[in-house]
């Protein structure tokens, strides 16, 4: 296996490993999909603003 193999394993568990604790996260607090969506552009907006002050 090469590391751009590796590498796309690593990725899908990632994916799965977020994926899974942001579901049951919503699942105890009874949250909308709505509620995701706002959450993540809230996520988004701090990954744009932390690559601005690191570059």
């Amino acid at each position: 296996m090469d590391a751009k193999d590796l590498d796309s394993v690593s990725r899908e568990e990632q994916k799965a490993t977020l994926s899974n604790i942001i579901l049951q996260c919503m699942i105890e607090n009874r949250m909308t999909l709505e509620n995701l969506d706002e959450a993540c552009e809230i996520i988004r907006e701090a990954y744009r603003k932390n690559a601005t002050m690191k570059g």
